[in-house]
Parts: C-alpha cells; sequence; structure tokens
C-alpha cells in the first residue's frame, strides 16, 4: 500500500486529480450533510417532494454521466469539460444562494448541480494513468485517489456548521462555501491540470458510441448493476436520514450532525486503505459483503439509539462499513471492461441513479409509515438483501471476460 501512495504523490497527472477531487468534493461536503434539513426545515419542502426531488436530479446525472464516461475513452483531454462542470457549479449554488425558495432549489439541484460532478472523469483518468499497472494494483490506486474524497469530509461538514452556529449565519449559508470551493477548483483546472492527457483506445463516432451503450446493456451487467446499486443504496439514505435523526428526533444540535459526518469521514481513510489490501484476498465481492454487513448494523444502532452520544458512539462502525461500499464498486465496474475505464465508470452514474433512487423510495415510503429512526431499519434490511443478491448474481450469472 505504501508504493502505491508513492505512486500517486509522484505522479503528475494524479496529484492534481486527488487535488481536484478532494476540493470539488468538499463543495458537496458542504451541502449533502444538510439537504433535507435546509429543504424541509428551513425552505419548507414536503417530505415526498424532498424525495422527488433527489430522484429527478439523479435522471440528469445519469444522462450525462453515462454519456461523458463512454466519450472520454475516446480522448484523454478532460481539462476544458471539467472547466465547464466547474463554472455551472458555482453559478448553481450561487442562485440557491441568492433565491431562497424551494422551487429554486429543485431547479437548481435537478437541472444544474448533477452537471458539475467532476469525479467521473476523474475516476477514468485515474485508471487510464495506471493502466500500465495489474487490475488489482490500479484498483488500489483508486482507492488511494478516492481517500481524497472522504478526506474532503473530516473537517469540512463539522467546520462549517460551526462557523454557522457561532457566527450566527443561518444553514442557507452553506451553498455560498460551495460556490467558492467550486471556484477554486475552477481555477485549480485551468492553471495546473495539463492540456494534454493520454488519450484512449476505444473507437469513436456515433458507432462507437451505440457499441458502447449495448455493451452496458447486457444482462450480466445489468444484474450486477442492480445488486451493487441496491447494497450501495443504504449510505445514500443514510444520508437523507442523519441529521434528520439527530437534530429533530434526538434534540441535537447542527454542530452535532456536522461532528457526525466528519467522524465518520475520518474513519474511512483508514479502513479504505485497509479494504484496498483486502482486495487481494477477498476479492470485490467479498469486500463489498463485508462492508454492507458493518454498514446495516451501523444503521440499525442509529435506529435503536436514544440519545446523540450513541449515535457518535458508531462513527467507527459506519466508517469501516462506508468505506468498502464507498470505494470498491468503481474497480468492480472498471474491471468488466478492461482497457476501457470510461466504459466501466460509466456503470457508476448508473449505480448512482439506481441507488439514489431506491433511497428516495425507501425514505419517502418508509418516512411515511415509520419515524426517521424505523427508516433506518428499513434501510438495513434492504442492505442484507442486496447483499445476498449480489452474491446469487456472482454464482448463477458468469461473466466473460472480466479481470
Amino acid at each position: 500500500m505504501r508504493s502505491t501512495i508513492r505512486f500517486v504523490a509522484h505522479h503528475p497527472v494524479l496529484r492534481i486529480y486527488g487535488l481536484l477531487m478532494f476540493i470539488a468534493s468538499s463543495g458537496n461536503a458542504c451541502i449533502q450533510p444538510y439537504r433535507a434539513l435546509i429543504a424541509i426545515d428551513t425552505l419548507h419542502m414536503s417530505k415526498q417532494g424532498f424525495a422527488a426531488m433527489m430522484f429527478f436530479s439523479t435522471l440528469t446525472a445519469l444522462v450525462f454521466g453515462v454519456c461523458i464516461g463512454i466519450v472520454s475513452d475516446f480522448a484523454g483531454n478532460r481539462r476544458r469539460l471539467m472547466a465547464l462542470l466547474m463554472a455551472i457549479g458555482v453559478v448553481a449554488a450561487m442562485l440557491v444562494w441568492t433565491v431562497e425558495t424551494a422551487w429554486m432549489m429543485a431547479l437548481v439541484v435537478i437541472c444544474l448541480l448533477p452537471f458539475a460532478n467532476i469525479n467521473p472523469l476523474i475516476y477514468a483518468g485515474t485508471r487510464m494513468e495506471a493502466s500500465d499497472l495489474g487490475p488489482r494494483d490500479a484498483a488500489s490506486v483508486n482507492s488511494v485517489v478516492r481517500t481524497t474524497m472522504s478526506a474532503s469530509w473530516v473537517f469540512i461538514p463539522v467546520a462549517v456548521a460551526l462557523v454557522l452556529e457561532t457566527g450566527g449565519f443561518g444553514v442557507m449559508n452553506v451553498w455560498a462555501v460551495m460556490a467558492v470551493l467550486f471556484a477554486l477548483c475552477l481555477a485549480l483546472v485551468l492553471l495546473f491540470l495539463p492540456d494534454t492527457a493520454r488519450a484512449g483506445s476505444a473507437p469513436g463516432g456515433l458507432s462507437g458510441f451505440k457499441t458502447a451503450l449495448r455493451e452496458l446493456t447486457r444482462p450480466a451487467i445489468l444484474l450486477r448493476l442492480i445488486a451493487v446499486s441496491l447494497l450501495t443504496s443504504a449510505n445514500w439514505l443514510n444520508g437523507y436520514i442523519q441529521a434528520l435523526i439527530i437534530k429533530t428526533t434526538l434534540g441535537g444540535s447542527l454542530g452535532d450532525a456536522g461532528f457526525m459526518a466528519s467522524g465518520i469521514a475520518l474513519m474511512e481513510i483508514p479502513f479504505m486503505l485497509a479494504w484496498a489490501s483486502a482486495l487481494h484476498r477477498l476479492g470485490p465481492v467479498r469486500t463489498l459483503v463485508a462492508g454492507a454487513a458493518i454498514y446495516a448494523a451501523f444503521l440499525i444502532g442509529m435506529g435503536i439509539s436514544t440519545s446523540v452520544w450513541q449515535i457518535h458512539a458508531l462513527i467507527p462502525v459506519a466508517g469501516a462499513g462506508a468505506a468498502a461500499i464507498l470505494s470498491v464498486p468503481i474497480s468492480y465496474f472498471q474491471d468488466m471492461f478492461p482497457g476501457r475505464p470510461g466504459l466501466g465508470t460509466s456503470l457508476y452514474p448508473m449505480q448512482t441513479f439506481l441507488g439514489t433512487g431506491a433511497a428516495a423510495g425507501i425514505f419517502a415510503a418508509a418516512a411515511h409509515f415509520t419515524s426517521y429512526q424505523g427508516t433506518a431499519i428499513v434501510g438495513a434490511g434492504v442492505t442484507l438483501v442486496a447483499s445476498v443478491l449480489l452474491l446469487a448474481v456472482e454464482r448463477l450469472v458468469p461473466m466473460e471476460g472480466r479481470a
């Protein structure tokens, strides 16, 4: 693992990718722990309206993410596109900050923010830069770069919460912080990302694009995608309910919610590195299943907690589980298409769409019939069922050509 870290640290393009992922993820870390709180408590959006907003936002993210993943295999230069996406992010965050209405937030979250995502390009570029390594070593490189995303969650949520509370600022100001961080990311892309990059070898043009789409719809691929998406939906569901449980159910503060998010992210970093090493022995499927079981235990614990400190005590459990279900899927998908990292990466927004959609559906249904804590327990059950499904698919539906 130390050699992998040194490889990333001494590689000029990978260093930039890691820094970009850290800063862009810091912008998202300002918003994600408080999205439900802002929408429901501050802007008075209904629970079902919030769930619908999050679901429809994934439709935009799905179409764009799949297209950009495929196109990234045609040409390696992603600098201009990254700059455009970050510019959209700045505009989107400023719109919500200046026009504080539920309709504006819905418009931005559905139509603009899904485009302000450079992570798929970073994943594809990282795999391309590590193409000379073996599949498992390349997967470890992905995990190392992915830890920068978790690192952004270590201090950003709690720092933003403390600044807002001690300074007397409203929670809507997290959108201004996001705009500043996206602007910094835009500057880094323009100033430091090389104007040229290694080109992919996939055939381009409309015929190449259609061929890639057909490859993504093979039954063996789709079944694995559905299983992984349901498995990882638990993390999205937790993002919706965690702050609501802490603040509205257990009477905690905004700082308590921020501390929880930051604490989990801190635990994810060493566990991601540990899971990356375990991949050589366990393989991606068993690693995912082990992480899902741990994360289900965390959700059950959150569902039965009676005070904020009990939820905070679950931080190591949440970090261990989240580290596996967040870092392993991207390498699992890319291994399905050796030599075409963009096509494998295209499965990631599809997983996000299915996982977020499932989480939104679980949230809307479970929160209607039970409490936020009851919703957490329902999410744990879905996670365990998805783990069994993934094992069954791997055993019963073989797939040729995967590394």
